[in-house]
């Protein structure tokens, strides 16, 4: 990705939240990849986080590709209590 792309992203992020995230939940974290510039570009990459999520043994993973400010943390880790919900 280039300088002037990325610099893109990140003002389109701060002023409106128009930067296309994959939110991937498993049942022990929730994940974050992006700032995608399109739902196309997300959708394309979206499987090789898949892939990887599988070999690591994931059984449950959910995924939504969807346009929303950048999250302030990109993994978050769900405690005993949350999983599940």
């Amino acid at each position: 990705m280039t300088s002037l792309l990325k610099r893109l992203i990140s003002l389109l992020d701060r002023l409106r939240g128009l930067a296309v995230w994959i939110e991937i939940a498993t049942d022990d974290c929730t994940y974050y990849y992006g700032p995608f510039t399109s739902l196309e570009e997300a959708e394309a990459h979206k499987g090789s986080y898949i892939a990887d999520l599988k070999a690591e043994g994931v059984q449950k993973i959910e995924v939504q590709v969807k346009k929303m400010r950048q999250p302030q943390t990109l993994t978050v880790a769900r405690t005993s209590s949350q999983a599940g919900s």
